[in-house]
């Protein structure tokens, strides 16, 4: 028999309902409000004395070089706790924050919520695992999790159920498998949860307060204390210590026992404001705790310097934050950019956002001052660069046009800065991620920095595949428009499109037809594999360009527009094809691009 009913004995047996949710992407009170109540609303799934859990599942982290990692055993991962453990507690505040009004509604239906965040690998397996050490009655999957639903109907006993995008219900299975439900392998690392109770708008106010907070723990434990009266419980796996688990409790840890990698399903209560087992730490947690110190600035120091961030010193609204010119006490200018309050992150990612950066040394890169922080504001204190950006000089200065030894200098100058985030600096490699005209910028002598250096590859959150895209579509590889997949390949892909530009000076979907828009590559492609590398140059150059530069230039790019990102070259090696030097691309340049000899 493949299905039975409902198997509460007894009408009065309280249930248990998971929502499922890809911790990872982004939320909102809306969101859980709307879930929850259309949980409510549904019949059959939730009477009195019932409890939802909102599994919230960590099965990525950014690592601090500004790449997606998978959670699973290695050496960062045992390294790193301790900081990933503080953003796994703001995790939860928030959630719970956000968990507050469905929390009072639920309430008056004698229901109760209960917040969790699970870190393992990979999410599907955690889920029905979940599920099945928790004895859940109905697994509710978020609309990111629904294209795993064949998976969860074969690997899960319960009930099932999906919101959709418009965050309605939608019952996949309304009975119990009976099936066999094999073993479900996975690695789990950490689990926290928390008890929702509602609370006044007092009470409100001092969540707020304790969720913006950057001390992890301490606010933690504040909150515990002065609102929580149910306490958490915890989990944690020690990535040195195979499949066993510790379970820590107030002033004391339980170890040695051989447990699953997750949380069982009736874990004693515990207090917030434990104290985890220690971990060795890298050199890295200690610099960011001890060498931040010396590049943050006051935050009366930026005040001052930007006139209380006066509109006359206003330079540019961009995507993340909003940008200011500045003078310090002893005259020197800066760039001061206010990072959006959507965009900002935790104090621990914010910190390896500034970290990577701080190390990056070179003629070519806009050099990172500083920071500063307060409250939930974040401030990145940047080198001043006088001449505006690529952009302005490409497409926008009527009066002037780039020369054509200025567009071959800067593009050789790109490339240098890119090969040293890539290949040299320390920690590399440094994705940039935002390659474009726009965040290279000119000196007065015409020499390109590549600007906002880390902080698009930080906002690599995977929100969803919209929030995933930083830059204009048409800098972007098709690997990361396809799945959101990061290399040093995706930053060689965005340098082949600025190649083309700065030899055509289009812009992205500027086309010589009027008909029809197209985009930069499919215009450019067909050009420069004909060879017809005329009507691929600026006109308004006229014939002052030199043709082994451009044929270079051209080939470069044709390799770094490739499709498939194992066929681009590195930069270092688009360095010696810049200068005509390079051997090894000879054959795939041959296909891409005929010979040319002068």
């Amino acid at each position: 028999m493949e299905e039975s009913e409902n198997y509460r004995d007894n009408p009065h047996t309280s249930a248990h309902i998971l929502l499922a949710c890809d911790a990872t992407k982004d939320r909102n009170s809306h969101e859980f409000k709307n879930t929850i109540t259309n949980i409510r609303m549904q019949g059959g799934i939730i009477q009195a004395g019932d409890k939802i859990t909102v599994l919230g599942v960590v099965h990525k982290i950014l690592h601090p070089m500004g790449y997606q990692m998978k959670i699973g055993r290695g050496p960062f991962f045992g390294t790193h706790v301790r900081a990933m453990k503080e953003e796994f507690s703001r995790k939860i505040d928030s959630y719970v924050s956000m968990l507050h009004h469905s929390a009072e509604e639920c309430e008056a239906d004698g229901v109760e919520i209960e917040a969790k965040i699970t870190v393992g690998s990979p999410i599907t397996k955690v889920v029905a695992k979940e599920v099945a050490t928790s004895n859940a009655t109905w697994v509710v999957l978020d609309r990111h999790l629904r294209k795993e639903l064949k998976f969860y109907l074969k690997h899960t006993p319960c009930k099932v159920a999906l919101i959709l995008n418009d965050l309605t219900l939608e019952v996949s299975r309304p009975y119990y498998s009976n099936k066999d439900i094999e073993n479900i392998e996975h690695t789990l690392f950490y689990s926290l949860s928390k008890h929702v109770e509602p609370l006044s708008d007092q009470d409100n106010e001092t969540i707020a307060d304790s969720v913006l907070s950057v001390n992890s723990y301490e606010s933690v434990s504040a909150l515990e204390s002065s609102n929580m009266t149910k306490s958490s419980s915890v989990s944690v796996f020690t990535p040195n210590s195979n499949d066993h688990s510790i379970s820590s409790q107030a002033g004391s840890n339980a170890e040695g026992e051989n447990k699953y990698a997750v949380s069982p399903p009736m874990m004693e209560k515990q207090s917030c404001s434990q104290r985890f087992t220690d971990v060795p730490v890298l050199s890295t947690s200690n610099w960011m705790n001890n060498g931040l110190d010396s590049i943050r600035f006051c935050y009366s120091e930026i005040l001052i310097a930007t006139d209380n961030f006066s509109c006359d010193n206003l330079l540019g609204d961009g995507r993340y934050g909003v940008v200011y010119k500045g003078q310090l006490k002893d005259g020197q200018l800066i760039t001061a950019k206010v990072l959006k309050e959507e965009s900002t992150q935790g104090s621990a990612e914010f910190h390896f956002e500034v970290y990577a950066p701080s190390f990056a040394r070179h003629k070519n890169i806009v050099m990172l001052l500083g920071y500063c922080c307060k409250e939930n504001l974040n401030v990145l204190v940047y080198e001043y660069i006088c001449n505006k950006s690529l952009e302005w000089h490409l497409f926008d200065n009527t009066d002037h046009v780039l020369e054509w030894h200025q567009r071959h200098s800067i593009a050789i100058g790109i490339a240098q800065g890119l090969c040293y985030l890539h290949e040299k600096c320390r920690g590399c490699p440094i994705i940039h991620q935002n390659v474009r005209p726009s965040q290279i910028l000119l000196t007065h002598d015409f020499v390109p920095m590549l600007g906002d250096c880390g902080l698009a590859m930080w906002k690599t959150d995977e929100a969803d595949m919209q929030t995933r895209i930083l830059g204009t579509l048409g800098y972007l590889a098709p690997e990361y428009t396809e799945t959101g997949n990061v290399s040093v390949q995706t930053d060689v892909y965005a340098f082949g499109v600025v190649l083309i530009q700065l030899i055509s000076g289009h812009r992205i979907v500027d086309s010589p037809s009027d008909n029809h828009q197209q985009s930069i590559i499919q215009w450019a492609l067909p050009l420069i594999q004909t060879l017809a590398l005329d009507g691929l140059v600026d006109p308004r150059l006229g014939d002052s360009y030199r043709m082994y530069e451009l044929y270079h230039m051209a080939r470069t790019a044709c390799l770094c527009v490739q499709m498939d990102p194992t066929m681009r070259p590195s930069m270092g090696e688009v360095l010696h094809l810049l200068d005509g030097k390079n051997d090894h691309f000879l054959h795939s340049t041959e296909q891409c691009i005929p010979h040319y000899s002068t």
